[in-house]
């Protein structure tokens, strides 16, 4: 089989403040695996995303759905004895933009009423937007409410999640999606240490789903992510490859998370919600936090 990597790409990052990194370009790399390796746009906005390995929903998606019915089983992968995870639902809809200093920070979270997912209630909570301010110190505005429940202990695998909400001012409401299968990382494995001399092999396992893989710099202190590429097989073979021409044009930062998402997902309109589409999906998230040479 012919196999081709496909780049054609401009890497933007926003480390700290308005700093700018120069921009990388990858270069045609031949007889690698095919994937294709997109750049990660960071939304031009006072609007502070979510973290891609937790919520696995890109930046631009944050900011282009006005509504979410996600359920995520996540693992984070640190190395032997550094591993950890969790699972939860949320359920958010709005119904118009918030705005701070002139420029738009967030939305409005719809109150649904009493929302169940598979007959259990979520709980009900603030939605709170944190905004980043240059003029002013950096805040947290509280508007509307979204939905969130604790899946740790009950998260199930190739199973459907529907959402039910009663009594909303537009009727009765049901959405529901297929979970993933159960998603392993065999490479690159949390802890290790990579040279960008050397090609890196991405192996998983797991189906059922759309996989999509996104590499992130990692800031250990501030345990923070910033997501920077995403990687796309248009077919789950399980393997990959990463060249080391790739490798060795990644910015010099030490730490990266690798973020392996298979998902299933829809999009629906939403009666009460501003004009706009609403995101449902389901996803197993795995993340290797990993460190390149």
């Amino acid at each position: 089989m012919k196999q081709t990597l496909l780049f054609a790409v401009l890497i933007g990052l926003l480390l700290v403040g308005c700093q700018h990194p120069a921009d990388v370009e990858l270069q045609l790399e031949q007889n690698t695996t095919e994937l294709e390796i997109l750049p990660i746009v960071r939304p031009d906005t006072l609007l502070v995303t979510n973290a891609v390995d937790s919520t696995a929903v890109l930046p631009s998606d944050q900011m282009s759905y006005v509504g979410q019915f996600v359920v995520n089983k996540v693992t984070l992968d640190a190395g032997p004895g550094k591993v950890d995870s969790f699972a939860y639902a949320r359920v958010f809809v709005s119904d118009s933009t918030v705005r701070f200093l002139f420029r738009q920070v967030g939305y409005n979270g719809i109150d649904l009423g009493a929302v169940l997912l598979n007959g259990l209630a979520m709980a009900k909570v603030p939605h709170q937007i944190a905004v980043r301010s240059l003029l002013l110190r950096d805040t947290v505005l509280t508007r509307g409410v979204e939905y969130l429940g604790d899946l740790s202990h009950t998260y199930e695998h190739s199973v459907p999640y529907t959402w039910s909400a009663p009594s909303t001012s537009s009727g009765a409401l049901s959405v529901s999606i297929l979970t993933p299968d159960r998603l392993n990382v065999l490479s690159p494995r949390g802890g290790g240490v990579f040279s960008r001399e050397k090609d890196l092999l991405l192996w998983w396992r797991g189906g059922g789903g759309q996989l999509q893989i996104i590499i992130s710099i990692f800031e250990p202190l501030a345990k923070k992510s910033i997501p920077i590429l995403e990687l796309r097989s248009r077919v789950n073979t399980g393997k990959a490859l990463l060249p080391a021409s790739v490798l060795r044009q990644f910015p010099r930062t030490s730490f990266y998370v690798f973020t392996f998402i298979l998902s299933n997902r829809k999009e629906m309109g939403f009666i009460q919600a501003q004009a706009g589409r609403v995101l449902v999906q389901a996803a197993t998230v795995y993340n290797s936090y990993i460190e390149l040479r």
